[in-house]
């Protein structure tokens, strides 16, 4: 199977703030930019804190919601 990435979504995320990325695909990526992200997933116990520079790679089709932590910018990069 031949995934593309798609142009990024950029976001600026106020303190405290959420957005949510419905049916999120396998291989999309968040990127956090600027300040400090919490993310968790659909059937995932986990939580994950990604830093400026650290970025995830979602692993299985789900819904991924991310909170600021901190006034943040993050990048979401979709898989085809």
């Amino acid at each position: 199977m031949n995934k593309t990435m798609q142009a990024p979504t950029t976001l600026q995320l106020p303190r405290r703030s959420f957005h949510r990325a419905l049916k999120a695909q396998p291989g999309t990526t968040v990127v956090c930019e600027q300040g400090i992200l919490w993310l968790t997933q659909s059937e995932d116990f986990k939580d994950y804190f990604l830093r400026p520079g650290e970025q995830m790679v979602i692993e299985k089709k789900g819904n991924v919601l991310i909170e600021a932590l901190s006034t943040a910018r993050v990048s979401i990069v979709s898989a085809n």
